[in-house]
């Protein structure tokens, strides 16, 4: 068996972060090596060398105090990933016991370190803006730099890796992000006859304010956001 260990430190305690993982159909495809989850089967798609190699997986979810464990049962062997947490501390393990264990060193470290921020990036959008929520609908006050990073955090965990966010505020003033393959990829802008548009290529758990600096952000917006 192969183990690989990370820890990072939480904004939040235990209780945050089983709502977090208590859902893993969307949780998962910010994973590393995510591939799909489709009728209760996991894929993942592992790069070793110059080949890749698919692992298909039916995944258990056990939940215990201040502890969690996925497990990922599939026909070339088993992988394991342990959440533990100890006050704001979350430790994740990854340990695979299978085919090819003794080549699975690096990408099980990249694996779980990949785990461990995604995680801390979705906790820490628990505590986006929002007002009010309900399916693709919503309201957000004062948005500034800072949070809108956690908003489009909060969508992708109900939506997914493929979405629109669009906004607009009291005076007007119309946003939208669009999110292709789990990657913020253009925000667009529009105040009066002014618009623009920027192109970025940026994953969602690596979301930070500097993208949103400099937009007219701190009012009121009535959002919407559709699968796309």
């Amino acid at each position: 068996m192969r183990a690989k260990s990370y820890e990072v430190e939480l904004p939040y305690g235990w209780e945050t972060l089983q709502a977090v993982l208590s859902e893993p159909q969307k949780t998962l495809p910010f994973f590393p090596y995510f591939e799909s989850f489709q009728d209760g089967k996991v894929r993942f798609k592992v790069p070793r060398f110059i080949f890749n190699f698919g692992y298909e997986f039916e995944l258990d979810v056990g939940m215990g105090r201040n502890e969690a464990i996925y497990t990922f049962r599939g026909e070339r062997g088993i992988l394991t990933i342990t959440f533990k947490m100890a006050r704001r501390k979350l430790k994740v393990t990854a340990s695979w016991a299978g085919f090819g264990e003794s080549l699975m060193g690096k990408p099980l470290q990249n694996f779980v370190e990949g785990i461990s921020e995604a995680i801390r990036e979705f906790c820490s959008s628990m505590a986006c803006p929002t007002v009010r929520l309900s399916e693709s609908r919503g309201e957000v006050e004062h948005v500034t730099p800072e949070t809108a990073p956690a908003i489009v955090k909060r969508i992708a965990m109900e939506l997914g890796r493929d979405f629109v966010i669009e906004g607009e505020g009291e005076d007007g003033t119309y946003l939208s992000a669009e999110v292709q393959d789990g990657s913020l990829r253009k925000l667009r802008v529009k105040q009066g006859t002014k618009e623009s548009i920027i192109e970025a290529d940026i994953p969602v758990v690596e979301l930070g304010s500097e993208l949103f600096e400099g937009l007219p952000l701190e009012k009121k917006f009535r959002i919407r956001a559709r699968k796309i």
